[in-house]
């Protein structure tokens, strides 16, 4: 087997991308797989033209990258061209539209290709167009049709510099043989020679900062919340809430989430790929539906991906250990480059420190990586490849006999700065990696601040009337100290549970609570269903506050009827209720260290008066409330109530359901 890399450095993409070429095809003449990728800057169609003017278009595929990979290390606005040949190499192609619906790629695909031999050493390599985020359906599909043929490859890449909301972000081309494409898949299927050997690993190194979160609205793989908080508001406690919208869009990506990966033990990140500021919703890769779904969420800095990628290549080496590959093909993620920065080399120099410096390394940085699950693909075992984003993706080939090869030299050593000026950069670097490990940590603290102020405010949004607790936010967004007197206008409700001193004196403490409790659970959540709000529970009464007439007379009416569906299952208590419109003031009671933000007024105690003077199973309802909205109960008789501390008596009506 012959295995040849050739790199092209020329400021004409067309003489870069023969140069390429000319120095693979000195090993390598008579190729039967061609792979070139060229960076999105170059003029893909003078790049292509050179590929095809000096490669058979036939066994061409690749297309536009972030950055190259080869031994001369991390590259831009170059060509890179790998090229194999070998007794017994078998290949054939098929090309596709990308198509939005991503099964139907796959399918299309996998018609093009004869059925592989279930005998033999297979491998598919994929190359195309970044469409939905849906492609993991392109590889099942594939896998449906194929069987057990591992599927590695990636997605072309984009102006990621232009950042997600570009609509130039998104255009990538594709080598699909002859044709050059905006919108292609490259299907590459591969009978290796005899007694060729594969190997897989991906890993990411992005460190989860805080403990499991659900997605609880979301539409597709568009996220609006997490944990009940929109997903903006979520991310501005990391990256401050004056960020403005193009520092939030670029940083918002060192912060993804994590999922578990189904049968192999580990994680699988979903990237924000797209901020909507104005719908307040952000867009994640691979998409998938992502309503209700346990995630992490995971930060990335420069060391940790190095190690990811370090973690790759140990898991694809431990396949055949002790061995040295023929070749390993790399493809990273676009996102981690931009990230990486100048540490782009640190990754590429990670894996080759597991494999050996001198094994052929080629690839490129993508839209999106694709890479089985499993670092070894034995039919028995196959489970299938996936589409990762932001990700480490390594294909290890292992020959059986002699494997002549040439690589392009290291080029770094060639412009490493001298010297004063090679310290300074390198104390620089040093700083950077310390200030993002500092960052690290305190959004991890952050973090954690955050949870236990979050499981505070729910503490205390429990104990804590529906109306004081938004009231309170408000005050002190505007930076206030304390709440207002201010004066309300609605109906208040007294409900008392009747028995429930008699059942007190005969059970233990714990039994009444429970009794208690539910009782009071499907009470408040009627009030809460109807509109009202719960000012407090006093005892064994329930003490609330609606805004209208029809909100309370219709929460009333439900809690009658639900007590009355509990006797006929033998619940011992009965319940009355009384109901009053009118004026309160809602004012601070208390001391200068314990309040009580509460009603105070006429209208409140008329309604406790009410209740006190009510029959148990009814609703005493007062006349101006009853004339508003009491034709909703079944009965009602009219009657005349002294009520304690009035001096005349009044008017009121004693209703049923």
């Amino acid at each position: 087997m012959k295995i040849a890399i050739g790199l092209g450095l020329d400021k004409d993409p067309g003489k870069a991308a023969e140069e390429a070429v000319k120095q693979a095809l000195r090993t390598v003449p008579d190729p039967g797989l061609a792979v070139a990728f060229a960076s999105i800057h170059l003029d893909q169609e003078k790049v292509h033209e050179a590929l095809c003017r000096h490669l058979d278009p036939a066994i061409l595929t690749g297309g536009s990258c972030y950055a190259e990979i080869t031994n001369a290390g991390v590259t831009k606005n170059s060509v890179a061209v790998l090229l194999i040949s070998g007794a017994g190499l078998k290949t054939s192609f098929s090309v596709s539209e990308a198509f939005k619906d991503c099964r139907k790629t796959g399918l299309a695909l996998a018609s093009g290709i004869p059925q592989p031999d279930p005998e033999a050493q297979n491998l598919a390599l994929l190359f195309g167009s970044i469409t939905t985020g849906y492609e993991q359906l392109m590889l099942d599909a594939l896998g449906e049709k194929l069987g057990p043929v591992p599927v590695f490859g990636g997605l072309t890449c984009g102006r990621y510099d232009l950042g997600m909301n570009h609509p130039d972000f998104w255009t990538n081309y594709q080598f699909c043989g002859c044709e050059l494409s905006k919108t292609g898949a490259r299907l590459a299927a591969l009978e290796l020679p005899a007694g060729a050997k594969l190997a897989f690993g991906y890993g990411h190194g992005w460190e989860p900062v805080g403990g499991e979160l659900e997605i609880t609205r979301a539409e597709g793989p568009e996220v609006f919340e997490v944990n009940g908080l929109p997903v903006i508001e979520f991310y501005r406690q990391f990256l401050g809430r004056d960020a403005g919208d193009k520092f939030f869009e670029l940083m918002v990506q060192r912060y993804g989430f994590s999922m578990a990966a189904p049968g192999s033990g580990k994680t699988h990140i979903k990237l924000p790929v797209s901020c909507d500021l104005k719908k307040g919703s952000i867009r994640y890769f691979p998409a998938e539906e992502l309503q209700g779904k346990k995630v992490r969420l995971i930060q990335a800095s420069r060391l940790s991906l190095v190690e990811g990628a370090r973690a790759a290549a140990k898991e694809c080496a431990a396949a055949n250990p002790g061995k040295k590959p023929a070749l390993v093909f790399m493809v990273s993620c676009c996102s981690r480059s931009h990230i990486l920065h100048s540490r782009e080399n640190d990754e590429v120099d990670a894996v080759r420190s597991v494999f050996g410096k001198a094994v052929p390394v080629f690839g490129f940085y993508s839209g999106g990586e694709i890479v089985p699950w499993l670092n070894s693909c034995a039919p028995a075992g196959f489970c299938g490849s996936s589409y990762h984003t932001t990700t480490v993706a390594l294909m290890a080939l292992y020959g059986d006999g002699m494997v002549e090869f040439s690589v392009p030299k290291e080029r770094r050593s060639e412009t490493q700065a001298a010297g004063a000026e090679k310290a300074l950069l390198d104390r620089s670097e040093e700083m950077l990696d310390a200030t993002e490990s500092f960052l690290a940590n305190l959004s991890r603290k952050s973090y954690k601040d955050g949870e236990l102020l979050r499981r505070q405010h729910e503490m205390i949004h429990a104990y804590t009337p529906h109306g004081v607790w938004k009231e309170v936010g408000a005050v002190a967004s505007a930076g206030g100290q304390e709440l207002k007197d201010a004066e309300f206008t609605g109906v208040f409700m007294f409900m008392d549970v009747k028995g429930f001193t008699p059942y007190s004196e005969a059970h233990s403490s714990a039994e009444v609570v429970r009794a208690l409790n539910e009782i009071f659970a499907p009470a408040t959540g009627l009030i809460y269903k109807y509109g009202g709000d719960v000012d407090k529970f006093i005892g064994d009464c329930i003490f609330a506050c609606f805004s209208s007439a029809k909100e309370a007379v219709a929460a009333a009416r439900a809690i009658l009827l639900l007590f009355r569906e509990l006797k006929t299952k033998g619940n011992p208590f009965d319940v009355r209720i009384g109901l009053n419109g009118g004026r309160a003031v809602r004012a601070n009671v208390g001391a200068e260290n314990r309040r009580e933000y509460t009603f105070i007024g006429d209208a409140v105690n008329t309604a406790q008066r009410l209740e006190s003077n009510c029959e148990p199973g009814k609703v005493l309802v007062s006349a101006g409330v009853y004339a508003e909205a009491g034709s909703v109960f079944g009965s009602a008789s009219e009657k005349v109530v002294a009520l304690k501390g009035k001096a005349k008596p009044i008017t009121a009506f004693l209703c049923e359901p």
